[in-house]
């Protein structure tokens, strides 16, 4: 916007009293109203100054006045009528005197009228600007240009920082770094705003990346440098779009083509592996899915976009239970933390759906059905695991891991049926059998510490374990019998529960 622009404008009448051709192509970047008898602070480079003239008491005050606006940058002033009914000689003289172009505004014309049409000219500008941009990056685009060329060109033009995430947290492009409290914040606001755009808690504007659900999504976050700058950031998200949408039908076909067609999961000798078993329920008694996931099927779909995204090198395929089967490098608890991590992060989006996720680690010489095996019932044990998102991992490197694999239910009616007697007999006679259990085994059957630890005579120890043999059937010195009696403690003490 230039002050010819100002002059030209038919709505606002304005009268030029002084100013040539090259006075009038000074660039305008504000108008602002003063007329405090220093107006230097409020007058920055570049300012076209609106004043009543309310400083003139008489006429010397006018070139000490226009001077110190000329001193501060300003492109020109804008002198209203209203006080003294005319622009006084004076004035005109120190603008001429000063080298800033005067403009005359009639009475009728508050200069907040000149504020909002120098705002409303300089939006459509940056818009018809914007506009050609985002045609021209539509154009780059298609012709093969990165992603994160466009967000560095956009952020530049609009003076804004901005980047490009997954559901998952996964950052396609970004202006400088993001810190995960930066991402968590981010994400949250995009998985859980009744609409978008919204503006997240550190003032970044959220704009979803593709229509549908909100897992397969992408998010454009953008921090403008200032907070009237609009950064249009609709036309980069739908440009976005189109980078977004390829991806994702090149990854589709490949799935296609895998489900299809399956093949066996290729084998990579040497290479630390870990499997993954995810299965996808639906919660009775509430809607299916987030935004966009009406039922099972689409979220498998989702979540399966989301592993691979958390995951980029893993290998997935739906089995015949329906389950997301796949494989991937790493080891048993990077990866286990790296899902529980990632896919916590669309638990809001997941609505009435709940995933069950087993990881296992493949151990050495140990075929890949068998760590896929593990990983399997890992998934099946989170089923009873609160939460949208539950992670297991398959220890199966002890008795006890191995028995923390099989389902929570089956856990409790196996210790049911093996400690039943004894409750029933402590809460009928309050006899504390169970209690000396699990301190006897807590001291490796040893008759003396169990008694030190209880405070009672070693006869007393020994007494309440023959009884305790009695009512299981099981004889504490056979290891078996033992082992049955333990798993059955730490179920029922809830220790059995994987970290």
């Amino acid at each position: 916007m230039r002050v010819r622009d100002i002059l030209d404008a038919p709505q606002l009448r304005m009268r030029l009293l002084h100013g040539d051709a090259g006075d009038l192509d000074r660039t305008v970047a504000r108008v602002c109203a003063t007329d405090m008898p220093d107006p230097r602070p409020f007058v920055t480079p570049g300012a076209l100054v609106c004043t009543g003239l309310v400083w003139r008491q008489q006429a010397a005050d006018s070139d000490r006045y226009v001077g110190l606006l000329a001193g501060s940058g300003a492109a020109g002033v804008v002198a209203g009528q209203a006080l003294h009914g005319h622009i006084p000689d004076d004035v005109v003289a120190a603008c001429r005197d000063h080298g800033l172009p005067l403009l005359s505004a009639p009475q009728s014309v508050p200069f907040s009228r000149i504020i909002e049409y120098l705002a409303e000219q300089t939006a459509e500008v940056r818009w018809r600007r914007v506009q050609s941009r985002a045609d021209r990056q539509r154009r780059l685009l298609t012709a093969g240009a990165e992603i994160d060329t466009l967000i560095a060109d956009f952020a530049a033009e609009q003076q804004v920082s901005a980047w490009l995430l997954t559901a998952t947290g996964t950052v396609i492009a970004g202006t400088e770094p993001l810190t995960d409290p930066e991402i968590d914040r981010i994400l949250a606001t995009a998985l859980t705003a009744p609409r978008l755009p919204a503006v997240t808690a550190g003032a970044l504007r959220v704009l979803q990346v593709g229509a549908g659900d909100r897992i397969t999504a992408w998010y454009l976050a953008i921090r403008p440098s200032a907070p009237e700058l609009d950064p249009y950031g609709a036309d980069l998200a739908a440009v976005a779009e189109l980078y977004r949408q390829r991806r994702a039908d090149r990854r589709h076909l490949n799935w296609e083509l895998a489900d299809r067609f399956p093949a066996p999961f290729p084998d990579r000798p040497g290479l630390t592996e870990a499997a993954i078993v995810c299965e996808v329920h639906l919660t009775t008694g509430t809607p299916h899915g987030g935004p966009g996931l009406p039922d099972g099927a689409a979220a498998l779909g989702a979540v399966r976009t989301a592993l691979h995204d958390a995951l980029p090198d893993i290998v997935t395929t739906i089995d015949g239970d329906g389950r997301l089967v796949g494989v991937t490098a790493g080891t048993q608890a990077a990866t286990a933390g790296v899902v529980n991590r990632r896919l916590g992060r669309i638990a809001p989006a997941l609505g009435g759906i709940r995933l069950a996720v087993g990881v296992s680690a493949r151990q050495p010489e140990e075929p890949l059905a068998g760590t896929i095996s593990a990983a399997a019932a890992a998934s099946t044990a989170a089923r009873e695991d609160a939460g949208p998102v539950s992670v297991r991992v398959a220890d199966i490197d002890s008795a006890v891991g191995l028995f923390t694999a099989v389902p929570g239910g089956l856990q409790r009616r196996f210790a049911e049926r093996v400690l039943g007697p004894v409750l029933e007999y402590d809460r009928v006679h309050g006899a504390g059998l169970a209690g000396t259990l699990e301190v006897f085994l807590g001291c490796d059957g040893s008759w003396r510490q169990a008694a030190e630890r209880m405070h009672v005579h070693l006869n007393t120890v020994r007494y309440r374990i023959g009884r305790i043999e009695e009512l299981t059937g099981r004889d504490l010195g056979r290891i078996e019998d033992r082992l049955d009696l333990y798993l059955a403690v730490r179920t029922l003490s809830g220790q059995t529960a994987p970290v």
